[in-house]
């Protein structure tokens, strides 16, 4: 049950970080977290989804600009429903591929000390350290908790 209980709530609290944080406090700069908290988020975010916050506004911001239009990085009116439910991370890949310019759509991303030296070059790492934990806390359980999380 603590199973079950531990993969509800981490789950829960990357959505409230890709929602307040990414989207709401980083992309549209309509909210301003004390700095703790603001770190927390990054922290958590580095280890639940392994995406770079410069990365992220860029793609979000360019999606505002061409919004369901041929140029959105990832709009299920182009791509569809399914891809970009299922895909979803692929077209924002895609996009940062493709060129689109994170200096121009996110010159006011965080670029301090740990996002420069940690969370920027070393994404993956922080998924992959959560994996670790997880397997660590819950065994082979661990595994299937993690995925989850990732999805």
């Amino acid at each position: 049950m603590i199973k079950i209980l531990y993969m509800l709530i981490a789950t829960h609290i990357t959505i409230i970080c890709v929602t307040l944080y990414l989207h709401r406090g980083m992309a549209h700069r309509g909210i301003t977290f004390h700095p703790l908290l603001n770190h927390f988020m990054r922290l958590w975010l580095w280890l639940t989804t392994g995406m770079v916050t410069k990365e992220w506004m860029a793609v979000h911001r360019a999606h505002h600009r061409y919004s369901d239009r041929p140029g959105d990085p990832h709009s299920p009116v182009v791509f569809g429903n399914y891809n970009i439910f299922l895909r979803g991370v692929r077209y924002y890949r895609m996009a940062l591929k493709g060129g689109l310019d994170t200096k121009t759509y996110a010159p006011d991303a965080p670029s301090d000390w740990i996002e420069r030296n940690v969370y920027t070059p070393c994404h993956y790492d922080g998924i992959i350290f959560l994996l670790a934990a997880n397997i660590l806390f819950f065994g082979w359980w661990g595994i299937v908790t993690w995925l989850i999380q990732i999805l």
